[in-house]
């Protein structure tokens, strides 16, 4: 059976995150998402056919793409950009000179 272009991504994604999870879970987070996933019924079946993905990535994957399972959230949250906005006020107050002074 011919892989798609989908399940050959996600065969390569599998074998780059090696034993790294957290990995795992962000090559997930590039096709799940709030509305679904992009995966047909026939890509979910040839993805957990591969015997070079392991079972632990295999349940994983079954989990993030189920909504409302806690590893489905997860994976959506990491699809949203970070707010650093409080991070780039803390740098500048420390450029300013208004952290580590010490009164005399």
């Amino acid at each position: 059976m011919e892989q798609s272009q989908t399940v050959s991504y996600i065969v390569r994604a599998s074998e780059h995150a090696g034993n790294d999870l957290v990995l795992w879970l962000r090559y997930l987070s590039k096709w799940v998402n709030p509305s679904g996933h992009i995966f047909s019924d026939r890509e979910i079946a040839q993805i957990q056919g591969e015997n070079s993905i392991s079972f632990m990535k295999k349940t994983v994957l079954a989990e993030a793409i189920k909504p409302g399972t806690p590893t489905n959230a997860y994976v959506i949250k990491l699809r949203q950009p970070y707010d650093n906005s409080h991070i780039l006020e803390m740098i500048e107050r420390l450029k300013a000179g208004e952290y580590g002074q010490t009164e005399s």
